[in-house]
């Protein structure tokens, strides 16, 4: 009997994932009631109970309690895809999201060792530090923070850093990403960084630590971005042997990490 009712479930669940994939439930849809829904996918509400905890779980539909709430679509997750070195507005562009940002801070300051290392800066070199909220949709979806070799774009702190830095650094420096090392890691939360992300506390986040070069092979960016991961999936192509003309830096590799 319990494996016809998983069977069952498990079926149901494939259907509203299809439902939800082919849009037929658009994010921000407020589903049926239990009832109508139990009657429109024709299983009992106890397996629609299960499924639709599986599905929040997953962070494809939200749950409110109350009169006025209900069970909704979550909206569709960004895909970040790091097989190209494009600016976030670019890629939230690309599929459909209107982008937004928030500015929290600029500054000129010294860098760590760290970030000195990942520039190749020398030792009173200054960068300039921005730190900005990515939106979609209104939405946050990321908190951005940038390093940038001070003495190699002056100016920089008085120019409109709302955009695109990509395309703001071929306009006026003639600086093009050509190449980008990627680490991407599994964190918790902080308070300020739950707080700026619109999440819980110690919510998972995608942390991509980025080094990007130019057209010369110089690095001229060092950042960590902090995704939401249930806004956020990752898309990486991997070159293989077969493939024809040079080769990325490193083949290309992604190196995940959990906080434990």
């Amino acid at each position: 009997m319990m494996a016809v009712e998983h069977s069952v479930a498990e079926k149901l669940r494939r259907k509203m994932l299809s439902d939800i994939g082919s849009g037929a439930l658009e994010p921000g849809a407020r589903l049926g009631t239990e009832r109508e829904l139990a009657a429109q996918y024709v299983v009992s509400r106890a397996t629609l109970r299960q499924v639709l905890a599986t599905l929040e779980d997953a962070g494809l539909v939200r749950r409110v309690p109350g009169r006025a709430g209900g069970t909704f679509v979550s909206h569709a997750k960004v895909n970040r895809d790091l097989s190209r070195v494009v600016g976030v507005p670019a890629y939230l562009a690309r599929q459909g999201y209107v982008a937004g940002t928030r500015i929290l801070s600029t500054q000129m300051a010294a860098p760590d060792q760290t970030t000195r290392t990942a520039l190749r800066l020398e030792p009173d070199a200054l960068v300039v530090v921005i730190r900005r909220i990515r939106l979609a949709d209104g939405t946050p979806i990321s908190l951005d923070h940038a390093q940038f070799p001070a003495d190699r774009f002056p100016g920089l702190l008085e120019m409109q850093l709302g955009g695109s830095i990509y395309e703001l650094f071929e306009r006026e420096f003639s600086t093009l990403p050509a190449d980008a090392e990627e680490l991407i890691e599994v964190v918790k939360a902080t308070d300020d960084e739950a707080a700026l992300l619109a999440v819980e506390p110690e919510t998972p986040l995608l942390s991509i630590t980025r080094t990007t070069f130019d057209q010369n092979d110089v690095p001229f960016e060092f950042s960590c971005d902090l995704f939401r991961a249930d806004r956020t999936r990752i898309t990486v192509r991997t070159p293989g042997r077969g493939l024809s003309g040079s080769a990325q830096r490193g083949g290309g590799y992604v190196e995940l990490r959990g906080t434990g």
